[in-house]
């Protein structure tokens, strides 16, 4: 399989590596920063290396496209149109433009297109929502999502600055790099989105273009109100869900490889420790990815499923604007 990685930062490397893990060793990577491009022939298994997409006349296997969000859909059309297979790093977008032209194109060719929400293959919170399918704790009423980490430490060989995070007009923010929380919850709540508010904005002193909190609600047709939130000013590291329903409560604790389990009847709170390396999940999602490529089937995270959660945030971004005006 001949693979395309476009974009060599923090995900790229990542990508690569697991992909070399895997044994997928003919990869071509296009980058427009030549110490990137240094960095990864160096230090992975790969075969030739472009500073402009424009340079590349071969056609792929498989695409994986790892650039700041607003060049991911106009990346995706160009190699969809190509009939390459395509691994979109979150979000699918910076907004919904020309997303359903990407889903006709799909269509027309009959291609996979995975969406990296990561998550969806964490061990701990694919436990959390199997123990909420199976009634665990009854009928959910309430979902609670929270994930906080100071920008600065997020990617500490790189200035924060020039970061894609750091800046709105490369789709960054923190509603939009941390929308793995806005996915997933939407993902074990499993039903139609009917209400949105929100707050964010920028709060800190840090150097940047872009929300770095918020806070969200969401309601839901069967009743379930999520509540979200997001920040990149908390020192340390904070990552966890919580879901309570009519018998009790479950809590996944990202990085402690716990989950909690409150049960109301017999008033007892037990604990589920597992053995998890967080990069475990993105190598999943590659393995789902390249099983979808051979069974031509519909990734767990697909352009259908990431769409819903670009709608979701450009409500939550609306919701904001409406009430500011």
């Amino acid at each position: 399989m001949k693979i395309l990685v476009i974009g060599a930062g923090s995900i790229g490397r990542r990508h690569i590596h697991n992909l070399n893990l895997l044994g997928y060793n003919t990869i071509d990577v296009v980058d427009v920063d030549k110490g990137r491009l240094a960095y990864v022939k160096k230090n992975y298994t790969i075969e030739d290396t472009f500073c402009d997409i424009k340079d590349v006349s071969a056609a792929y296997d498989a695409a994986f496209i790892l650039t700041p969000p607003v060049y991911h859909v106009e990346i995706a059309l160009h190699q969809a149109k190509k009939g390459a297979d395509l691994f979109i790093e979150k979000p699918l977008s910076h907004n919904t433009d020309k997303v359903d032209e990407l889903i006709r194109v799909k269509e027309e060719n009959n291609l996979v297109i995975m969406v990296g929400y990561n998550l969806r293959f964490n061990l701990g919170l694919t436990k959390l929502k199997s123990y909420v399918e199976n009634k665990f704790i009854g009928k959910m009423y309430y979902i609670r999502a929270e994930v906080g980490q100071y920008l600065p430490d997020w990617r500490p060989w790189q200035n924060y600055r020039r970061s894609y995070t750091a800046r709105e007009e490369l789709g960054g923010g923190i509603i939009l790099d941390g929308s793995h929380e806005i996915d997933y919850v939407m993902w074990i709540v499993n039903s139609t989105l009917t209400e949105v508010k929100t707050v964010y904005g920028k709060v800190s002193n840090l150097e940047i273009t872009a929300e770095d909190i918020a806070e969200v609600l969401l309601k839901f047709e069967d009743s379930t109100i999520a509540s979200i939130h997001l920040n990149m000013i908390e020192r340390g590291y904070n990552r966890y869900c919580k879901v309570v329903g009519e018998k009790g409560s479950i809590k996944w604790i990202f990085r402690d490889n716990i989950l909690e389990f409150y049960d109301g009847e017999s008033k007892t709170l037990t604990r589920e420790k597992y053995e998890y390396d967080p990069n475990h999940s993105y190598v999943g999602e590659l393995e789902h990815f390249f099983s979808c490529i051979e069974t031509r089937s519909e990734p767990l995270s697909n352009v259908y499923t990431a769409k819903k959660t670009l709608e979701t945030i450009m409500r939550i971004k609306g919701d904001k604007n409406k009430n500011e005006s």
